[in-house]
């Protein structure tokens, strides 16, 4: 069978957004018409095609990577998927041993190459290495696809994802090197470009949430809680919507963080003993301990 036709890209960019057949087909064509475009047996009119793309918020040139995307090149994204898997389980060594293999291939294209930077300052960022080095990582890979951009005037200029997870890295960077005032504006030019991408994709919707995770940690440093409290929201919000909720756990940890700096500690504590015995739930006892250890400090509450 013929690997990669543009049906099963369409079949698996609508399982990514989480559409059915009757719902990708909604106002733009007919369900039948959507399975037959999936199972090869019909191909779309161009008005058809671009109405679905819109639907799943990608571009004809999006599209068209992935169609002609080559036997080598989906071996790369695998080990790709599996450092960013690796990394999310805190395996550094296999990690490590990974991205060395894949960067031998690297150099192949300047995305390639930009996926292995952003990948290696992921690593980096974990393992708390010195943020200057990871920074003038961060910038090589955003060079490669966006040379010259302005990182505090993002507000006019369209960012793929990939461009997105480098300046979200980036402000955390900014973050580690104490500058704080430089974090927020970035984070908030982000934002702004964010705004464009009307997209349900998961990606999109993830990036938002870490976005606005990363601006709320950003408030609470500056001593501006009522806006750590609002962006903390925001992102409880979104993971609330889309159903990623993999970063709730901390998500309402910083909440109840922030009601404690407001002085509503009744708030705090209400948080803090749901979340706790949730966090060990999912294995994670050391973030609950943490938890623990502050609600202890903070509000002599015992959890």
């Amino acid at each position: 069978m013929q690997k990669n036709t543009l049906g099963e890209t369409i079949r698996s960019l609508r399982k990514k957004a989480g559409l059915s057949q009757e719902e990708l087909a909604d106002g733009v064509c007919s369900a039948v018409s959507i399975s037959r475009i999936e199972n090869g047996s019909q191909m779309p009119s161009r008005i058809v095609l671009e109405g679905l793309l819109s639907k799943l918020g990608v571009g004809i040139y999006q599209i068209c990577n992935i169609f002609y995307m080559s036997e080598n090149q989906r071996a790369f994204e695998e080990r790709a998927d599996l450092i960013n898997t690796l990394i999310s389980e805190e395996k550094w060594a296999e990690a490590k041993e990974q991205l060395s293999a894949l960067a031998e291939n690297a150099k192949e294209s300047a995305a390639n190459e930009q996926l292995t930077l952003l990948l290696d300052s992921s690593i980096r960022l974990h393992e708390q290495e010195p943020p200057d080095e990871i920074l003038a990582l961060l910038k090589k890979a955003l060079a490669l696809t966006k040379p010259g951009i302005d990182f505090f005037d993002l507000r006019n200029t369209l960012l793929s994802i990939r461009e997105v997870n480098i300046l979200n890295a980036l402000l955390v960077t900014l973050i580690r090197l104490d500058k704080i005032e430089e974090a927020i504006r970035l984070g908030e030019e982000l934002t702004a470009a964010l705004k464009k991408h009307e997209s349900g994709l998961k990606e999109y919707q993830i990036l938002k949430i870490n976005l606005m995770f990363n601006l709320a940690q950003c408030m609470e440093m500056e001593g501006r809680y009522k806006e750590e409290l609002k962006y903390i929201e925001l992102a409880e919000d979104l993971s609330m919507d889309s159903a990623e909720q993999m970063l709730l756990p901390e998500i309402e940890f910083i909440k109840a963080k922030a009601n404690h700096l407001l002085g509503n500690d009744d708030a705090c504590a209400k948080i803090l003993k749901a979340i706790i015995p949730y966090m060990e739930l999912i294995h994670k006892a050391g973030f609950a301990q943490l938890a623990r250890d502050y609600a202890l400090k903070e509000l002599q509450l015992v959890i």
